[in-house]
């Protein structure tokens, strides 16, 4: 059977090669309009009785998700350069596309009964512009004597004092929350800055948006990592900068399908599948050294290109096959629970490690089959004494200990 695919695919290598080339072109075009995921609940599972109280809690009072808290710690909160750069802060904030609110100390208010009418009316205590130390000190007089502020905006004990800056609903899961919320903090810390004063922040929008910045600085460090470790392994152990190219498209396409499969299955790169494209990379070279040395050993043998292509797909198919299998069913298993986060893990990186192993059965007897048979140096590792000498002094302590 594996032979007569060998055969198959060397018969008909140009149509199977274009069919490739399209596939992960169609693939390249949904790979690129991947999201990343904002939302980090949902390693809960959803039948869990403290996640459907949540999901209930939320559909009836609303998610208090967009509030972002800025904090500082003086007690010389009300002197006048220090209360009208505070002020200044938050007029700038107020400023930033995305911001509906602001609630802190300059903004308070006071109600004030309305002896003709009795009702209570809000008066704002501190005037919007830059005040004098004596308007200052009025208004914090009125302000110290509202016990609904303090452990609000300011704790008397630490002198410390907080702005809650509540940002647009409908923009927390957008990718612009990432520019709104670094806004933020750069007013903020210029504000620190200026005046000598550490300026603390955090809210869901701020750690939200740290996470998913480092999540997408990680999931590039590692592919690029892993990509360059295999290259030079590669290189050490091939010689060949055809097989080392070879092997980094295989696996470069086997990324582009993935970031493509989390898109058509309309997930999002949350903080667990952003795992899967170095995954890809550290399971597509293995696939890659299997066909490869076959390859250069049945050259060794017969001398004849096309009969050592045929005996690698024959022998090396079965193998890889089996190797990739398991691996996928390993991971394909997360699909079972009942948590969303492990289920879409489970399912991008089975069905991925399998159409891996596709990618190499065709690519790389393809690609092979157009290029020069391995020279004397690209095969030199199969005679290399020293590592011969530790394969089978290893061999002997497995068989004999």
């Amino acid at each position: 059977m594996w032979h007569n695919l060998g055969k198959f695919i060397l018969k008909y290598r140009l149509p199977l090669l274009f069919l490739l080339v399209a596939t992960t072109g169609f693939m390249m075009y949904h790979a690129g309009r991947v999201q990343l995921s904002y939302d980090f609940s949902r390693a809960i599972p959803t039948n869990n009785p403290k996640y459907k109280a949540y999901q209930e809690f939320k559909n009836k009072f609303g998610e208090d998700g967009n509030l972002l808290v800025i904090g500082i710690q003086t007690d010389s909160f009300f002197r006048e350069k220090l209360f009208n750069s505070y002020t200044d802060l938050q007029r700038n904030l107020k400023k930033v596309n995305g911001v509906d609110d602001i609630i802190s100390v300059p903004s308070a208010v006071n109600l004030v009964k309305m002896t003709e009418t009795e009702r209570l009316k809000a008066d704002t205590i501190f005037l919007n512009r830059p005040l004098s130390q004596a308007e200052i000190d009025s208004g914090a007089a009125v302000f110290m004597n509202l016990p609904f502020y303090r452990q609000l905006l300011y704790n008397p004990q630490t002198h410390a004092w907080l702005m809650g800056v509540r940002i647009n609903k409908g923009l927390m899961a957008k990718k612009v929350r990432i520019s709104i919320v670094n806004n933020i903090g750069k007013i903020a810390d210029e504000f620190g800055k200026a005046n000598g004063l550490t300026v603390y922040k955090s809210g869901l929008p701020h750690i939200r948006t740290q996470l998913s910045v480092r999540i997408v600085k990680e999931m590039r460090m590692f592919i690029f990592a892993s990509v360059i470790l295999s290259a030079v392994i590669l290189l050490l152990f091939f010689r060949s900068l055809s097989a080392m190219w070879l092997s980094l498209a295989v696996v470069a396409m086997g990324v582009v399908w993935s970031f493509a499969t989390i898109e058509l299955f309309n997930y999002k790169i949350s903080i667990l599948n952003a795992l899967i494209p170095p995954l890809i990379v550290v399971i597509g070279i293995p696939n890659c050294i299997y066909f490869l040395n076959k390859y250069h050993t049945a050259y060794n043998e017969t001398g004849d290109k096309k009969k050592s292509l045929l005996m690698m797909v024959s022998r090396m198919g079965v193998v890889t096959l089996f190797c990739n299998l398991t691996a996928a069913i390993g991971f394909a298993v997360f699909a079972l629970t009942q948590s969303q986060i492990l289920k879409e893990f489970g399912i991008v990186a089975g069905i991925n490690i399998i159409s891996l192993f596709f990618i190499s059965l065709v690519f790389i007897p393809t690609v092979l089959s157009f290029l020069p048979p391995p020279k004397s140096r690209h095969t030199k590792y199969l005679e290399n004494q020293k590592l011969n000498r530790w394969l089978n002094r290893l061999e002997k302590w497995l068989l004999n200990h």
